[in-house]
């Protein structure tokens, strides 16, 4: 087997608690809130005492649930699909939001408030379910009508706190199913890994489009690497 077949951006990535960081592991999940579904707490201590930071978000994100596509629609079954490949591909997307939105320029961070990485998939010529190729990806305001994102929507992703953490928000679309996920990484040592190692990419839209494709070469190998770090 060649060094690029043995390359590979699939991450089997567990939640954390949206508090304290703590894993989730196969033997203990954790609840979620119950009106957006959406972070995940080890106890309600922790759930508790996030509340004043998820209060942002959650009601444009339980309103986003109530819009999801009727069960048994193949919009419905393709967002499913979408989300298996999100959780094996958080750890990339973060990769190429960081450096889309070049959060290791002082003068870009705030880009972080009013941007969101907005990725375009089309099903795999195999057929499979969960699984995608590249289409496009790009950088946009979470006001481009193109996305349709309520006003409160957008003031709500710009007022989350960037204090212990930094949150990036990603648009994933294949066909009409649209998978939109705010998702934060925290500001400390993980952080310092991805900006640090090496210098800015560049060239995260080609790596983030081999990536999808599985068409990963040699050169990627140490970009690989920084996934699995971020995913330990």
């Amino acid at each position: 087997m060649s060094e690029q077949d043995t390359l590979s951006a699939e991450m089997l990535g567990y939640s954390t608690c949206a508090t304290c960081y703590k894993p989730e592991t196969k033997k203990v999940k954790y609840s979620r809130c119950g009106a957006c579904k959406k972070p995940a707490y080890c106890s309600k201590k922790c759930q508790t005492k996030d509340w004043a930071n998820h209060k942002r978000t959650c009601k444009f994100q339980a309103e986003n649930r109530e819009s999801l596509p009727a069960k048994g629609t193949v919009e419905r079954d393709l967002l499913k699909d979408i989300k298996k490949w999100f959780s094996k591909h958080t750890q990339l997307l973060i990769y190429a939001a960081v450096h889309a939105m070049k959060v290791y320029t002082p003068a870009d961070v705030h880009l972080v408030k009013t941007h969101m990485l907005v990725v375009e998939l089309k099903p795999a010529p195999s057929g499979r379910p969960a699984e995608f190729v590249y289409k496009y990806a790009g950088l946009h305001e979470t006001k481009d009508p193109r996305y349709e994102l309520s006003m409160d929507a957008c003031n709500a992703l710009a007022s989350r706190p960037q204090e212990d953490r930094l949150w990036f928000t990603m648009y994933v679309k294949c066909g009409l199913a649209v998978y939109l996920a705010p998702i934060s990484i925290e500001l400390g040592p993980r952080m310092q890994y991805i900006v640090g190692f090496g210098s800015p990419d560049t060239e995260w839209n080609g790596f983030l489009r081999r990536a999808i494709d599985k068409t990963l070469e040699a050169k990627d190998e140490t970009k690989i690497k920084i996934l699995e770090w971020i995913a330990n």
